[in-house]
């Protein structure tokens, strides 16, 4: 009878410790996790683009970003992006058949257009924790002057190809609106008129013959934006 007893007391502990209905983790009412109700997002984004100074000053500036962001989530933590921006960018005019300070003509205004499509991922999942969700991205698209021709010294920035990735936060309080933060990096290439290596008559070159006539620069973007959620 002794060896029916002693698990008999031992179940009946164990019940009185686990009471009926308990449950492990957060009660549905207060659990810091909150399902994303809505699949697509369109986001007034503005900010300042930080571009690489180039050896020369030749290649675009700096400058104030404004543009819009598109996300469409068909489930999970996965979603499509879409994205175009203007960059109030200037640029510095060279003329290398110039000699010294004559060589640097003036800064003139050149807005930069960049509009890419990429893959971003929601490190909450499909859910918001806190109302907060991080997230990263990357794709791919184009940067581009708008200009087909080069300047009077030979340099033409045009429309190059740029590879695209970053990260932000998502604030979603609730309802059709949300606020958000974005660090976006743009990977293209900057490349210089063999004329910038040819030293004018009685003068220096623009550049020296040991700086590589094509490189790839790293211009990151820091943006606040307000979006829409339908």
């Amino acid at each position: 009878m002794r060896h029916f007893v002693t698990p008999a007391l031992i179940a009946l502990a164990l019940a009185g410790a686990a009471p009926a209905g308990a449950q492990v983790g957060y009660p549905p009412a207060h659990s810091p996790y909150v399902d994303l109700e809505h699949t697509q997002e369109l986001t007034l984004l503005f900010g300042q683009y930080h571009a690489h100074r180039d050896p020369v000053d030749a290649a675009p500036q700096s400058g104030a970003l404004l543009g819009l962001h598109y996300e469409w989530r068909a489930g999970g933590p996965a979603h499509l992006i879409a994205e175009f921006a203007r960059i109030s960018s200037q640029r510095e005019l060279i003329n290398p058949f110039k000699v010294g300070a004559a060589q640097r003509v003036g800064t003139v205004d050149r807005p930069l257009y960049a509009g890419n499509i990429g893959l971003g991922l929601s490190l909450t999942g499909g859910k918001s924790w806190h109302h907060i969700v991080p997230e990263v991205a990357g794709g791919a698209g184009l940067i581009s002057d708008l200009r087909t021709q080069p300047d009077t010294g030979g340099f033409r920035f045009g429309t190059r190809f740029a590879l695209n990735w970053g990260g932000g936060i998502r604030w979603v309080p609730g309802g059709h609106l949300q606020l958000r933060g974005d660090i976006t990096n743009r990977l293209y290439t900057i490349g210089y008129p063999e004329a910038f290596y040819v030293a004018p008559a009685g003068g220096q070159p623009v550049i020296p013959q040991t700086q590589s006539k094509s490189f790839w620069t790293n211009n990151p973007a820091f943006t606040l934006g307000v979006s829409y959620f339908f």
